[in-house]
């Protein structure tokens, strides 16, 4: 396992990393639903999912850490595994993360796309690189891990490429677990601030696969 992986599963099962303070945003989306959630970690959201929804991780301790409490977890390269599961197996797709790590986004894309039924909803979360608490305070998620930087404009197009309708972009602000954070960051979504993008810290796109055309 490379070391910066280690480094966030030890810190991960140590308590740290907890959901997003912006995952309230997206989970209405997933709800009741059987969502995939790829890169799952010990079953950071998909404790939150669906009983029948299924977690990919390849990192093995966080994986048997979540199989441990009750749910089901892919220990698996999480390419490999997406190619072991049917077209149309889920209702929704929880990527969070993950695709800024792996080697080939447009295709992880086109085998969400394969999985997910017509009309299923996929969830994708993604770092801002640049951003001002990366220029001013030195907060930055580049952990050496990052192979590719995603603007909002150039996921977006990815989605298009390869098959999705976006349908709704939300955006993260970070330290809003209070309450007056929760509607600071409530009205960051709400109102079309100028350079929303650079003054947050991550994003969160939800888009919908509108046909099953697995060749798209």
């Amino acid at each position: 396992m490379d070391a910066q992986y280690r480094k966030y599963a030890e810190s991960r099962l140590g308590g740290n990393f907890s959901e997003m303070s912006s995952w309230k945003f997206v989970y209405p989306y997933l709800k009741d639903k059987r969502v995939l959630d790829i890169g799952c970690s010990d079953g950071l959201y998909l404790r939150h999912l669906s009983k029948d929804s299924v977690g990919i991780e390849q990192v093995s301790v966080l994986a048997k850490a979540g199989s441990k409490n009750g749910l089901e977890i892919i220990n698996d390269d999480v390419f490999h595994a997406l190619g072991d599961i049917d077209n149309s197996a889920f209702d929704g797709v929880l990527f969070s993360h993950v695709m800024e790590h792996v080697d080939c986004p447009i295709g992880m894309l086109r085998e969400i796309y394969r999985t997910l039924k017509p009309n299923g909803v996929l969830v994708l979360g993604l770092p801002i690189e640049r951003n001002i608490y990366r220029d001013l305070l030195r907060m930055d998620y580049f952990n050496g891990t990052h192979i590719y930087a995603f603007s909002i404009r150039n996921a977006e197009k990815l989605l298009q490429e390869t098959g999705f309708m976006v349908e709704k972009i939300f955006y993260h602000l970070p330290k809003c677990r209070s309450r007056i954070g929760g509607i600071i960051e409530k009205y960051w979504n709400e109102i079309r601030w100028p350079f929303r993008e650079y003054l947050s810290m991550a994003y969160w796109i939800i888009a919908i696969k509108l046909t099953d055309d697995v060749n798209k």
